[in-house]
């Protein structure tokens, strides 16, 4: 029994930690985006509300600035950039980044866009936030490892019980198998018929006396 409970409960514990992973690595990669979604929709409304004023994209020079702030109160960015329509790297918290070409470069940054458009709906460039994937995938190895060890301890404590309760039953069990009593015939049976069987033995017993087939009990 416990050959045949074990692994099944092993599995089932086992489904449900994968799960629970998939999960939290989905609900932190969801909550990372959204907050990266929001930093980018706010750099680009200021954008365009300056172009509203009258000051185009290129000559919002103060924006540099404003992207180093950004990108200083999250330490998983990498850098915040101000890209034109052309694909020249007009603004960034990263200084090295400044006039150069943006590239796509998924591989050591998770990037998310916000479209910086004039009044008249043309587009005038994006604002690109690129955070680490390195870090993502860091602390995303770090939740699956503390639930893997939450795991193992809830598999262990799994079989554990299951082997208590296995144990417990076969005990309960062999008990009552074993613990026999005499019947007024001298038979053994298990304890917990013996009643019923003395009870049907004195019906016999009554009918038999009735019948004059055996003596009658007289009072001493």
């Amino acid at each position: 029994m416990l050959a045949a409970l074990i692994p099944l409960v092993a599995a089932s514990l086992a489904l449900g930690s994968y799960l629970n992973y998939a999960g939290v690595r989905h609900n932190y990669l969801e909550l990372v985006g959204d907050r990266m979604s929001t930093v980018a929709e706010r750099i680009a409304n200021d954008a365009e509300v300056a172009m509203s004023m009258g000051v185009p994209l290129t000559s919002q020079d103060v924006m540099n600035r404003s992207l180093e702030r950004e990108a200083a109160a999250d330490p998983m960015v990498l850098s915040i950039d101000v890209v034109g329509s052309g694909g020249n790297v007009l603004f960034s918290s990263d200084p090295d980044r400044r006039g150069s070409e943006d590239r796509g470069d998924s591989a050591i940054a998770w990037r998310h866009f916000a479209p910086i458009d004039t009044a008249f709906g043309t587009n005038e460039g994006n604002v690109v936030v690129r955070a680490s994937q390195q870090a993502l995938d860091a602390n995303i190895s770090d939740v699956g490892r503390s639930i893997l060890w939450l795991s193992v301890l809830a598999i262990l404590g799994g079989v554990a019980i299951v082997s208590v309760a296995v144990m417990l039953s076969v005990r309960a069990l062999w008990h009552r198998l074993t613990d026999r009593a005499a019947t007024a015939s001298g038979a053994m049976v298990p304890q917990e018929i013996r009643a019923s069987i003395a009870a049907v033995d004195d019906e016999h017993r009554a009918v038999a006396e009735r019948l004059g087939l055996v003596p009658q009990k007289t009072g001493a």
